[in-house]
């Protein structure tokens, strides 16, 4: 064999072998955002949160060895191991209403700076790409503000960003809105284009990021969402009417009471079908009463973490001249983030509730690994082909 063919066949092998995609995923919960990216070939190889509570559903799914129990601030960063992706789904009440609008300067949200404070420390070691996810009122927080300011800072780490907007219903008949950031190493390649009103780009997004060209973007071109096709039958539990699950009567009729006239009337007209429909019911305090709303068009409401009663999102069947109410169980809160069956859901509910009211749509972040983390990963791994000559 002559040296021109084994070179050759040095380059072949060369080109071939590449270090695998790896992640590290902060304020990991209970593992969905794991999920997803093991479907689409990443290895989770490092995570990080504080709750016990989500640790104990996360090691009935996942190898744990791994993962750090403890508050984000201290951690440091010889904790983790090099990666090409870190991910971080940090605490949303301070980005919201429930949160009085702290910000993140919040007590909860301010763990944003715990991640940006490990990235410094990390220096050259530093990963290519990030991706951060919260409820969408983190664009609106502080007059903007805050997001602002959380771009600029991944921008002063030599990052540039992109950001976009993904509803689970495109997924799961799940309606939950969330605001997505994808920071990557800034290779000369910010394109700070005007974004474009797109499903991904909404008008208010849009809006933000032409009205601060001063952020350093790099907008990719986005693929259309899928169509819709679950609805809330298709994940409901077929329980028997004698289960427990089920309210008693008593407490069934008084749900119904609280319903208004409106939604009365729904539920009156779900009762005289002659198949079984579903709905999904919030409480609400309206004019200093507590009401019951119906929402009955085979999408559930966001699910919420079960901090008092209107968390707590309730299922109606009716139909065949009669109804039950009962609150959703936490094997339908997991089908409605996307999570199969095979995940282990062996808690109590309320603690399983807490879990998934804080969770990621499963296949909302497969489809921004598939469209956007794995091709930018594998660009920027290309360039880090192990050394193999012969």
């Amino acid at each position: 064999m002559t040296i021109a063919t084994l070179t050759r066949q040095s380059y072949r092998r060369r080109e071939s072998v590449r270090q695998p995609l790896r992640a590290a995923e902060f304020f990991a919960g209970i593992g969905l955002v794991r999920l997803a990216l093991e479907k689409h070939g990443w290895d989770v190889v490092f995570a990080n949160d504080i709750d016990s509570d989500k640790l104990e559903i996360y090691k009935a799914n996942f190898d744990s060895t791994d993962f750090k129990l403890c508050d984000i601030h201290n951690l440091s960063a010889d904790d983790i191991p090099t990666c090409e992706l870190f991910t971080a789904s940090f605490p949303c009440n301070d980005l919201s209403i429930a949160g009085a609008w702290e910000g993140l300067n919040g007590k909860e949200s301010s763990t944003f700076w715990g991640l940006i404070r490990i990235l410094k420390e990390l220096g050259r070691l530093r990963p290519p790409l990030i991706m951060l996810e919260n409820v969408v009122g983190f664009l609106q927080a502080n007059g903007g503000k805050d997001f602002e300011t959380a771009l600029l800072a991944l921008n002063k780490l030599g990052y540039i960003v992109d950001a976009f907007i993904l509803d689970a219903v495109h997924w799961t008949p799940q309606s939950r809105a969330r605001l997505f950031v994808v920071a990557k190493n800034d290779c000369g390649n910010s394109t700070n284009k005007m974004a474009m009103v797109c499903e991904a780009r909404p008008e208010s997004l849009a809006v933000f990021i032409n009205a601060h060209q001063h952020i350093h973007w790099d907008l990719r071109d986005l693929p259309k969402l899928p169509r819709p096709k679950l609805r809330l039958r298709d994940i409901v539990e077929d329980l028997p009417d004698d289960d427990t699950h089920w309210w008693s009567r008593d407490r069934a009729e008084y749900f119904f009471g609280q319903l208004s006239k409106r939604h009365l009337m729904a539920a009156r007209l779900m009762i005289g079908q002659k198949k079984y429909q579903y709905a999904t019911a919030f409480r609400r305090v309206r004019h200093g009463k507590s009401m019951a709303e119906l929402r009955t068009d085979g999408i559930a409401g966001c699910l919420r973490t079960p901090r008092g009663g209107s968390g707590r999102q309730i299922l109606f069947k009716a139909g065949k001249g009669k109804y039950q109410v009962r609150l959703l169980t936490a094997r339908e809160c997991a089908r409605l983030q996307g999570a199969p069956d095979e995940y282990v859901i062996d808690v109590p509910l309320n603690q399983a509730l807490f879990g998934f009211g804080d969770a990621v749509c499963v296949p909302a972040v497969g489809w921004i690994a598939k469209n956007y983390l794995t091709p930018v990963a594998s660009m920027f791994n290309s360039r880090k082909t192990l050394p193999m000559l012969f």
